[in-house]
């Protein structure tokens, strides 16, 4: 409509820059400017408090990692965690998911997104991490009969191929968060696998990768379209 300027919520810190210029009324002000007020300040990363059911020791890095994807899900922002290979990215976001259970705030199942090679890891994992956490694999002819259980699960895992051939079902599902692990799988705005998971109903989302970029910076804008939508 004439007079009305339209920007993602990801854009709203660039509006500082035009209040100097521009004398203007602003569709939706209140809520652009609470926005904004979050980054006038680069906000402190608070220290999270890890709970007892997350079974390991961090390290320091990990902790840091914990204390920021905290900050991300305080500040309503998507995150991208692209430490190297073995550094323990999958251990990291296990404690996130811990922190949000003992917080209260888990109060729908985070879905895991990996390659299919990964479901018996993150299984592992999650067994080994947060044993007190009810854990849902997606996969195989008996997902569908799986699906029942959902609502009662914690975590549900499954893969980017299953994702885009349920993705009918799966966008209806409300999830708390949404993670993509070796998030270089959406490779491109057009790949079937990036067009699923941009569909799905969440209220965090994060990527996980030890090589965001393998081909070209496509890949990496496909990532973010998935995280800042």
């Amino acid at each position: 409509a004439d007079g009305v300027m339209v920007l993602p919520q990801a854009e709203a810190n660039t509006v500082l820059e035009l209040e100097d210029l521009l004398t203007t009324r602003w569709e939706n002000a209140a809520a652009i400017e609470k926005y904004v007020e979050r980054f006038r300040n680069a906000p402190e990363i608070l220290p999270t408090v890890v709970p007892d059911g997350f079974k390991a020791d961090l390290r320091p890095y990990q902790q840091h990692g914990v204390d920021w994807l905290q900050h991300l899900g305080g500040h309503g922002l998507g995150g991208f965690l692209a430490d190297e290979m073995g550094l323990g990215k999958t251990a990291q976001t296990i404690a996130h998911i811990c922190v949000e259970e003992a917080a209260g705030r888990l109060d729908r199942p985070a879905l895991i997104v990996v390659p299919t090679s990964l479901i018996a890891n993150w299984s592992a994992e999650l067994t080994k991490f947060a044993p007190h956490l009810r854990v849902l694999v997606l996969h195989g002819a008996e997902r569908h009969e799986r699906r029942d259980r959902l609502d009662r699960a914690h975590v549900a895992i499954t893969t980017y191929t299953v994702l885009t051939r349920d993705i009918e079902f799966m966008k209806e599902f409300a999830w708390h968060m949404v993670v993509l692990d070796e998030a270089q799988a959406v490779k491109s705005p057009d790949a079937k696998a990036t067009r699923a998971v941009c569909q799905l109903d969440t209220k965090h989302r994060l990527c996980l990768s030890g090589t965001p970029i393998e081909n070209n910076l496509g890949e990496l804008w496909s990532q973010f379209a998935f995280l800042m939508p």
